[in-house]
């Protein structure tokens, strides 16, 4: 055996390991940020089945619609006088004259709706939609002018009628009324008058002649519907007032006019609307003439809007998910820069992929059967306890994972705020982005950001 040393050439000292990607602190975030765009992937897979549910809760409406009733819009009584002139004859055509149909309508100078709106929910599976019943009451002053006809058309005023109709009268033609001076007269259909969108009833006067120029005629009547979602008036007069009450708490008053007078109270709402100044109140028309009297009439009324509607809600607070992916990740970034805490990029995959549960697996699949505010209080809950529980393993410290709770917690709660505001969420966000920017930035104040 020999003492000769070995040769260091013979059995070198082994090498210490070097780690396989050695990465600085702005390598760190690097790697962070594109993590976060990367989670960006599921979250706009997210926003696709928001708006499956929401085309499913669009058919379910108009499934109902379709079965119950649509969005009414009550047209009041206007005087038809029916027109006729020859119809143009070829140079050798022979045969009994042919006659061209028209009429001259007549618009009330006053006309006033009053609708008592009784609304519920109807659902069907996991959808529903807001139907109601209305009790219309109407009436209506009719000066009859000195009424012309185009040239060559004479005027049937034997045949002339008053007309009231709805967008759908399945369940009004039954319990429909009218009566001109306290005389009741007799619905008949009025189904050949050129109307798209809008049914009209016809109320045969059965004059003998023309009436003496300046008659008034003194209308008063009730309609019976049943609508979902939106009623309304079309305000063909020289002015129109519609009332609406309602034991409905979120109304949303839409048309070509707002209304005089609103009052949304627990019970319910009431509003008033008075609109038709400058109507022409005689119009000579054609062929058709229900659909050229209505051609460019916009109508005044109220939307039955849902409380809190789960799935627009949803879909709004998806789209704050960067928000969170970016305050959940740099609260993990000042860990590791102010406590010295390290974290595996790997950890702040899986802290992304809980929260991308929150407005996919939770929030939309709960608010279904739950409603939204359930849904939401349900999903904070869970991503918070599950986060927060991850968190604890990773830092092991008992201080840190209770100012993460808090933290997301609070974002959680800032959330619903901002999606309660409507009107001032950008404010409120931009102002929350700022204190939180202004935090971060005199926190890492000392760090050296150059440094391994």
């Amino acid at each position: 055996m020999s003492d000769i040393p070995h040769s260091p050439l013979s059995s070198p000292k082994p090498m210490p390991a070097r780690p396989f990607l050695r990465l600085g602190r702005a390598g760190k975030l690097a790697l962070v940020g594109g993590l976060l765009l990367l989670l960006l992937v599921p979250h706009l897979m997210i926003e696709a089945v928001i708006e499956e549910r929401e085309s499913y809760q669009e058919q379910v409406r108009d499934g109902i619609a379709r079965s119950w009733g649509p969005a009414q819009s009550v047209l009041g009584p206007v005087l038809v006088v029916p027109t006729r002139s020859p119809a143009p004859r070829a140079p050798h055509e022979t045969g009994p004259l042919r006659w061209e149909r028209g009429a001259v309508a007549v618009l009330p100078t006053q006309m006033k709706a009053e609708a008592a709106l009784s609304p519920e929910r109807r659902r069907r599976g996991l959808f529903e939609a807001v139907i109601y019943e209305a009790e219309v009451a109407l009436s209506a002053s009719i000066v009859v002018p000195a009424v012309t006809a185009d040239p060559g058309a004479e005027l049937l005023w034997r045949e002339a009628f008053l007309a009231t109709g709805a967008t759908d009268l399945r369940s009004a033609a039954a319990a429909a009324r009218l009566s001109v001076e306290g005389r009741e007269l007799v619905a008949r259909d009025a189904s050949e008058n050129g109307c798209i969108g809008t049914e009209l009833i016809r109320w045969d006067l059965g004059l003998d002649g023309p009436p003496e120029p300046g008659l008034s005629l003194s209308v008063a009547g009730a309609l019976s519907l049943r609508g979902t979602g939106r009623f309304g008036l079309l305000p063909l007069a020289r002015r129109a007032e519609l009332s609406v009450v309602a034991p409905w708490v979120t109304p949303s008053f839409s048309g070509a006019g707002l209304p005089v007078r609103a009052e949304v109270r627990d019970a319910g709402f009431s509003a008033e609307w008075r609109e038709g100044a400058g109507q022409l109140l005689v119009r000579n028309l054609g062929p058709g003439w229900c659909g050229t009297l209505m051609a460019g009439e916009t109508q005044v009324g109220v939307d039955l809007l849902e409380a809190v509607p789960t799935y627009r809600m949803v879909t709004r607070a998806s789209k704050y998910a960067v928000v969170f992916f970016v305050l959940a990740f740099l609260t993990y970034v000042l860990f590791e820069l102010v406590a010295g805490v390290r974290i595996h990029i790997v950890q702040y995959g899986l802290l992304g992929l809980s929260l991308v549960l929150f407005p996919l697996l939770l929030l939309l699949a709960f608010g279904g059967p739950l409603g939204f505010a359930a849904a939401y209080a349900i999903s904070t809950a869970a991503v918070v306890v599950q986060a927060s529980v991850y968190t604890g393993a990773v830092t092991r410290r008992a201080g840190l994972t209770g100012l993460f709770a808090c933290v997301l917690a609070g974002l959680f709660g800032f959330l619903y705020v901002v999606l309660s505001l409507e009107a001032y969420a950008l404010l409120a966000g931009a102002t929350a982005l700022f204190l939180a920017l202004s935090v971060v930035m005199a926190v890492t104040r000392r760090v050296d950001w150059a440094s391994e």
